[in-house]
């Protein structure tokens, strides 16, 4: 983003925008209008802006452990493994979702493999993914590739936290707290979104992972090229 602008890309897309839309919910619930009014003070728009990020940090902070170590760790399975035909998931869930389970083709794989046994690594999983993420990173293309991937699936993260917990307080207001109708059609709303921000969330972090293997698999190494020199 622009230089004078004091956040980066991420900062402003992860973590201002899921802040933003938590805040929105509560305020519009509690009733206080403070996000609805049409002048706005220098300080008032900074206290909004401030408590975003803050909103959006520990977003963040949740969303890690419960997606990534909850969901993708205990029910998907990792893409270090799927991408390996090592499966945790029923077969009902790999046929739900097909995309995510589609494993790295054959060659890549034996490739990735044989460059882990040289390396002592005696198989896939995470014991293989350090490895590759070392030759990855070294890649300036794959990097930029894993960086912006990383970008977008922790975006997609807490927005989809975010919208759970939106439509969270939204159902809780119209049911129990005597909430607009408008509340009721706007937990759907979020609940929607949710799920649509977790399939991208899994989608991208399948693609991170690709990236790494798939650059590991195919790299050249930098000992043969010496010799060819």
């Amino acid at each position: 983003m622009n230089q004078n602008f004091p956040f980066t890309s991420y900062d402003f897309w992860a973590y201002l925008t899921s802040g933003g839309l938590l805040l929105a919910a509560i305020d519009l619930v509690a009733g206080t209008g403070f996000l609805g009014q049409k002048d706005w003070t220098w300080a008032q728009t900074a206290v909004a802006v401030a408590s975003a990020y803050i909103a959006g940090q520990l977003t963040a902070a949740l969303s890690s452990p419960i997606f990534e170590r909850g969901l993708v760790g205990t029910v998907l399975g990792y893409p270090r493994d799927n991408l390996f035909g090592q499966c945790i998931a029923p077969s009902w869930l790999r046929k739900c979702l097909p995309a995510y389970y589609q494993p790295l083709p054959p060659a890549a794989q034996k490739a990735a493999l044989t460059k882990g046994a040289a390396l002592g690594v005696d198989g896939p999983g995470e014991r293989l993914f350090w490895p590759a993420f070392s030759v990855a990173k070294e890649s300036k293309v794959a990097k930029e590739r894993m960086d912006n991937f990383i970008n977008q699936y922790g975006f997609a993260r807490n927005i989809a936290l975010v919208s759970f917990v939106d439509a969270a307080i939204l159902a809780w207001s119209y049911n129990w707290h005597g909430g607009k109708a408008m509340h009721g059609n706007l937990a759907l709303v979020a609940l929607g979104v949710g799920v649509g921000m977790t399939l991208r969330y899994i989608k991208f972090f399948r693609h991170y992972g690709l990236e790494v293997f798939t650059t590991f698999a195919y790299s050249k190494e930098k000992d043969k090229e010496k010799e060819a020199k």
